[in-house]
């Protein structure tokens, strides 16, 4: 049995997993904002009946962080995996995107992630063992317009947790990055639309077609956890996880091409386009949705 911190467990990703490995017979410690709000969270624990226990963490809260890690050391002792899964998402084009949001969106899935690896590395480097999932996406290898700061963000856990694979390799702790594609989650809600008078309409429509496709058959939030599982439990853990078969499929056309050609493909406007597409991922996205 592990002990196990995930973050952002109150919904969606967060919550699957961490009922997933509890389940498994883990010790887990569902870190949420508000534990008197995370109804959903007690309640499927509750049916389930499973060793999940609720710990107050914000990840863009310094004494919140402190607290968590604090309350989890004096009750058991040890942490021997963290989930990094709490983030917000965003999507509107780099000119239309206040500064403030995307403050927000680093804040969260950046600075968030990293605080929380200030206060679990010193842990786990003292054990001498450990595992630290990341939750990137399909974002961190694959950008579309209206997505960049979103993407950029994945991008530097991208590189943060290749780093830090290196450098808590001497310690035997272990470093996964876990890459979903679309997955129906409550995260889907909260997003903010772009404005009504928005100068980036082609690019958007071209994400909500990529999406309505994703959408007709996505992985689930219990997929993910699934692959959570698999890096903290097997010996032989992967680096990269993709799920779910758009984040297969895209990641794979991706790098099938050159960044000049897939610059050049993402250029084409229309039929040109669609076309383009077809030929490098091996599937048609954008023409024949129902």
């Amino acid at each position: 049995m592990s002990v196990i911190l995930v973050t952002g467990a109150s919904t969606g990703i967060g919550q699957a997993t961490a009922l997933h490995l509890a389940s498994k017979g883990h010790r887990v410690f569902a870190g949420v904002r508000s534990p008197d709000t995370a109804t959903e969270l007690k309640n499927k624990i509750a049916a389930d009946d499973v060793p999940v226990e609720l710990v107050q963490l914000d990840i863009t809260d310094q004494p919140s962080v402190d607290r968590a890690i604090n309350d989890i050391m004096a009750s058991a002792g040890r942490i021997d995996a963290l989930v990094n899964n709490a983030g917000i998402g965003g999507g509107r084009a780099v000119e239309e995107t206040p500064l403030e949001e995307v403050r927000e969106v680093f804040e969260t899935n950046y600075f968030g992630t990293v605080r929380m690896l200030h206060a679990i590395t010193p842990i786990m480097r003292e054990q001498r063992s450990g595992r630290i999932v990341n939750m990137s996406s399909l974002a961190g290898r694959m950008v579309f317009g209206c997505h960049g700061h979103y993407s950029a963000a994945k991008w530097a856990l991208e590189g943060l947790s290749e780093a830090l694979a290196f450098e808590m390799a001497e310690f035997n702790v272990r470093v996964a990055l876990i890459e979903p594609g679309t997955v129906p989650t409550p995260a889907w809600e909260k997003g903010t639309p772009p404005p009504d008078d928005t100068h980036y309409t082609n690019s958007l429509q071209r994400l909500a077609a990529w999406a309505t496709h994703t959408m007709s058959n996505p992985a689930a939030p219990l997929d993910v956890a699934v692959a959570v599982a698999h890096a903290i439990e097997s010996d032989t853990p992967h680096f990269r996880y993709p799920v779910g078969q758009d984040a297969i499929e895209d990641i794979a056309g991706r790098f099938s091409v050159t960044d000049d050609e897939w610059i050049e493909a993402n250029r084409l406007q229309g039929e040109a386009f669609y076309e383009r597409w077809e030929e490098i991922v091996g599937v048609d996205y954008f023409r024949y949705q129902t």
